[in-house]
């Protein structure tokens, strides 16, 4: 009974102060929005980041640019097409700073040229037990959603 009680509040605490997660919702929008982010972390408010980089192809080249989110409310951030009219492998994160043992939770949204959100994948680890921790969006996974966009990845 003992061990069963140590084990509930371990979970517990993993659950008050674990890593941060994240949600994206790509429906009932603001008007003008591509996509609103739902951040959750355990730290103070300042200590949290909350960003997000659009990927695609120009010249043949990978182009980067950061993207700002505009906080709607303590955990909820919105996210504008400030990228122009071209498809994007949009990804978003958060982070809890200062935090070296739990890494960022990040989504990755592609979004096609009329600025509208076509897909969404949350990365997670996949282990062989237990549940998936949030984790980055690998490279491979960008360029696999400039490819599904259209872009000429590899050549």
């Amino acid at each position: 009974m003992l061990t069963k009680s140590l084990a509930l509040a371990a979970i517990g605490g993993l659950v008050l102060l674990g890593p941060p997660r994240i949600a994206v919702s790509t429906e009932n929008l603001p008007d003008g929005a591509v996509a609103v982010v739902e951040a959750q972390y355990h730290t103070d408010h300042g200590k949290a980041r909350v960003y997000g980089t659009a990927y695609s192809y120009a010249q043949g080249k990978r182009v980067e640019r950061d993207v700002a989110l505009r906080q709607l409310d303590d955990h909820h951030y919105r996210v504008d097409a400030s990228w122009g009219a071209m498809p994007v492998a949009l990804a978003v994160g958060v982070e809890q700073v200062g935090d070296d043992h739990f890494g960022p939770a990040e989504a990755l949204i592609q979004v096609d040229r009329n600025g509208k959100a076509i897909a969404v994948a949350v990365a997670r680890t996949n282990p062989i037990f237990g549940s998936g921790m949030p984790r980055r969006v690998n490279d491979r996974e960008i360029e696999g959603a400039l490819q599904a966009l259209g872009y000429p990845v590899g050549d």
